[in-house]
């Protein structure tokens, strides 16, 4: 395993066949006043709902920074809720994640919300990352008829453990899918890196006319994002905050073996909220423990492996698979809001009643933004990433590493982002290729959940230590980012660190506020913590009247959890 051995070893270095190292710090700086941005409130054309007014603008940055001779540009799609107090303090830049998630309309969707957090004293800027939504959109049906992608859509795929065969078949397809992409897509994979989109958002930051330093709230990806930016421009660096953290350095080698470390917490969760709350957990009728069950679920599963389920609603065949099931119940971990209607459609499976659950599921619909692009995932995150290869073989030694560190999802899901990525046949032009000690102008501050199922608490610590005087705020809550399972606690820390520079004390930990299978609404929270004493009437100087006001808003946030991917 040489090749592996000397990926490895470079794997935040330059990657091989890459121009020299591009991204280390002072280099292709950008420059307050370089450019402005034309807002319009003529913005019709988005087809964006918003609950507050907002404008909208085409950005121009340059199509390759690696190429001073070019002038091809491209526009980036950007979108801008104005503070509800005037004068601002600034604007603040957002990311929802993925890669591959479109930010325009994350703001616009959650706009009155990321107000109140933010206390109404702050700009709110959303924008498409390249690759998504309108800006330079990867696409690899891109022209073909709906025949034609009807024809290029992949096979099902097939989690590890219901077939000994899963991992080379679904290996091979995805070699093919490389290839084919490659070939329908000219060479823009090369142009939608990280490093590229960092330096789109410093344009944008120079650009706004404020004091040419970054403010920025950035999700699950997004904190990849937030990183890298603020490891090539350490001096832009004013407030950003890491929420749902993915481990920055695993992410760059492609050998990301941390990231489901807590996978088997979250699950124990939710079979411990669903027997703690029988009236709101179906499934809680098959025993007197949790792990009674649990147990009642996987035998379910096992019987589903052997014996999957055809369904026809509607002149409509579904087949009902382990796979197709425990992927639907591995993205629900992400949501914990959504866990009684999960306990509930699984229940029906319990109860062999798939065509009720094909009926409920069908209803269902994934939370992507419409700027969302399955295929700029891969182009984003395959583009960055230093590991490559063509042979299963090669990922045995990965494999061996991530499959003990969940025993409920190490194999099924641990291996996703390798494989799709260790076959790509592009790599982003620019990589970052600096050091991880990086000094900023001003701290950041990291969130990571103590149960998040991709992107565990110790890929914040682990963040944090890249950057010295950062703070690690750890909320004691489940699913994926701070967002999943509101916290007046962390949301008024969030709120003093942007208004105020105020970082939580190191070890801070914060209590989540909605319990988990409670079916409460904001108003039952609120008036549960007031009863506890845990919150003291007060004004906040926010948007938004009191703690009341920011509890509706986290609650809503809950519904939309950043960085989720499609359901599958």
């Amino acid at each position: 395993m040489l090749l592996l051995s000397v990926l490895l070893a470079t794997a935040v270095g330059q990657v091989a066949g890459l121009p020299p190292p591009q991204s280390r710090r002072g280099e292709l700086e950008t420059h307050i006043g370089d450019s402005d941005i034309s807002w319009s409130t003529d913005c019709a054309y988005l087809g964006f709902d918003s609950q507050l007014p907002y404008s909208c603008a085409n950005f121009s940055v340059p199509l390759d920074y690696t190429d001073p001779t070019s002038n091809e540009t491209l526009e980036l799609t950007l979108t801008r809720i104005n503070a509800t107090i005037q004068p601002a303090r600034g604007s603040v830049l957002f990311n929802p994640g993925g890669p591959g998630a479109g930010g325009a309309d994350f703001i616009t969707g959650g706009g009155e919300e990321f107000m109140t957090v933010l206390g109404g004293q702050f700009n709110l800027i959303g924008f498409d990352p390249r690759a998504t939504g309108n800006t330079l959109r990867f696409d690899c049906n891109e022209g073909l008829s709906d025949l034609e992608q009807l024809e290029a859509q992949p096979p099902p795929t097939v989690l590890g453990n219901a077939s000994d065969v899963a991992l080379g078949n679904n290996f091979a397809s995805i070699k093919a899918q490389a290839a084919q992409c490659l070939n329908r897509t000219g060479g823009i994979g090369e142009l939608v890196g990280t490093a590229f989109v960092a330096r789109d958002m410093a344009r944008i930051v120079d650009a706004l006319g404020e004091d040419g330093l970054l403010r920025y709230w950035g999700f699950s990806y997004g904190t990849a994002l937030g990183a890298t930016f603020s490891a090539m421009f350490p001096e832009k660096v004013d407030k950003v905050v890491l929420d749902g953290n993915v481990n920055v350095q695993e992410y760059y080698s492609g050998w990301e073996t941390q990231a489901l470390v807590d996978l088997d917490g979250v699950v124990q969760g939710f079979f411990d909220g669903c027997i703690a709350s029988p009236d709101s957990c179906p499934l809680a009728r098959a025993g007197e423990t949790a792990d009674d069950v649990y147990n009642t679920v996987e035998a379910m599963l096992t019987r589903l492996k052997y014996n999957p389920i055809a369904v026809t609603l509607l002149n409509e065949t579904t087949v009902v698979t382990y796979s197709s099931v425990k992927t639907f119940m591995f993205n629900m971990l992400y949501r914990p809001r959504t866990w009684p209607l999960v306990a509930t459609l699984l229940d029906y499976l319990v109860d062999d009643n798939a065509s009720l659950y094909v009926d409920a599921r069908s209803q269902l619909r994934g939370n992507g933004t419409a700027g969302d692009s399955p295929d700029a995932i891969t182009a984003i995150r395959c583009g960055d990433t230093a590991f490559r290869t063509d042979s299963l073989a090669d990922l045995m030694p990965f494999e061996q590493q991530v499959v003990p560190t969940s025993t409920w999802g190490g194999l099924d899901f641990g291996l996703d982002n390798i494989m799709n990525c260790a076959p790509w046949m592009e790599k982003a032009k620019e990589v970052y290729s600096g050091d991880w000690d990086i000094k900023t102008k001003n701290p950041l501050l990291l969130i990571g959940n103590t149960y998040d199922p991709v992107t565990p608490l110790v890929s914040a610590q682990n963040n944090s230590a890249a950057f010295p005087g950062s703070v690690v705020l750890q909320h004691n809550g489940y699913g994926h980012t701070s967002l999943a399972q509101p916290s007046l606690c962390t949301a008024e820390a969030v709120q003093a660190y942007f208004i105020n520079g105020t970082l939580p004390a190191p070890g801070t930990i914060c209590q989540p506020d909605v319990p988990l299978f409670s079916n409460s609404t904001w108003q039952d929270a609120f008036a549960s913590i007031s009863l506890n004493g845990t919150v003291k009437a007060k004004r906040n100087v926010r948007y938004g009247s009191s703690s009341k006001g920011l509890m509706e808003a986290l609650t809503e946030l809950s519904r939309n959890v950043p960085g989720k991917p499609e359901y599958r």
